[in-house]
């Protein structure tokens, strides 16, 4: 498209005008016009492009699982009890308990070459306890964000060899950084071991050793049969693993004629059982990723104007016009 205006004089003079495009177009000179002043401009710049968004940081790892302690051991059954001596008013005493816990022991017989009761067993050792479990590890830092690509320059606008930039494109938006992924879960607790079994208790007096408690060794010897000395029962057995010893069996007074056996000791225990550990804590959530932001407007291009541009009588121009943008050509009279 194009605007023209024209003075007309009289003789052998070409009038003064203008023509403005704001569209590609062709120009064609008057005859006798040798020089126009051309002004034109460019397209506007386009805007930058918006920028990318950092992603969220990892979650962290889950705490490791907590230890179980393993259990107590049980404790050692108690020893039996004596028999009353021949000819002896004296009733067998009882066993005695075991140590560190144990059970009691039997009860004396009154009656010669009776049997006395025999110990009680060992009670079950307690559970063992448990730990808990470690902490989570924190989340990593969300990655930082990218800024856009810059927007393109603008079209250039074009008139008799003469050109016109276009404006400058815009400056790409920001990217804002993901989030800080969110910390791993504590681990669980482990799990305490069992308790050990009690051992058994000790055999009864006539001087036979006690019975071994489970995981223990066998119970005591039988007593002494020496005339006129005083008779002990044997010892308890060992417990298993870390249990305690069983008691020693009851005894008898001065014996009148001669002695007469003692109750067993008392049978071991069995061990605790071991602890489990904990399972890990799971891992904690990625960080939500980061926002971007759009970019900035292009710039717009500026004027600019061309003074005394020669051209040649009656000859076509190709004009070539940016979007946005213009060509004006003036003259005087020539």
């Amino acid at each position: 498209m194009s605007l023209s205006s024209r003075k007309i004089y009289r003789g052998n003079m070409t009038a003064g005008g203008s023509v403005t495009f704001n569209a590609p177009g062709t120009w064609v000179t008057p005859a006798r016009l040798l020089r126009v002043d051309v002004e034109g401009q460019g397209g506007d710049g386009s805007a930058g492009n918006p920028g990318t968004a950092g992603n969220g940081g990892a979650g962290g790892a889950g705490g490791g699982g907590g230890k179980g302690n393993s259990g107590n051991s049980g404790g050692g059954g108690g020893g039996g009890g004596g028999c009353r001596a021949p000819a002896a008013p004296l009733t067998g005493n009882p066993g005695q308990p075991a140590p560190s816990g144990g059970a009691a022991g039997g009860s004396g017989s009154p009656t010669y070459n009776v049997s006395g009761q025999p110990g009680s067993a060992g009670g079950a050792g307690n559970p063992g306890s448990t730990q808990p479990g470690g902490s989570g590890q924190p989340g990593s830092a969300g990655n930082p964000g990218n800024p856009g690509n810059t927007g393109s320059t603008g079209s250039a606008s074009n008139a008799l060899g003469i050109t016109f930039p276009g404006g400058a494109g815009g400056s790409g938006g920001t990217g804002n950084p993901g989030a800080t992924g969110n910390a791993g879960q504590p681990g669980n607790p482990g799990t305490g071991g069992s308790g050990g079994g009690g051992g058994n208790g000790g055999g009864g007096g006539q001087g036979q050793g006690g019975l071994g408690g489970s995981g223990g060794n066998p119970g005591g010897q039988s007593g002494s049969s020496t005339l006129g000395v005083t008779n002990q029962g044997g010892g308890g057995g060992s417990g298993g693993g870390a249990g305690g010893n069983g008691s020693f069996g009851g005894s008898v007074g001065k014996a009148f004629l001669k002695g007469t056996a003692s109750g067993g000791g008392g049978g071991g225990s069995q061990p605790g059982g071991a602890g489990n550990t904990g399972s890990t804590g799971a891992s904690g959530n990625t960080g939500t990723a980061g926002s971007s932001n759009p970019g900035n407007a292009g710039q717009p291009a500026s004027p600019a104007t061309s003074p005394g541009v020669v051209v040649t009588p009656q000859t076509s121009y190709p004009i070539t016009v940016a979007p946005g943008g213009f060509v004006t050509i003036t003259w005087n009279a020539q």
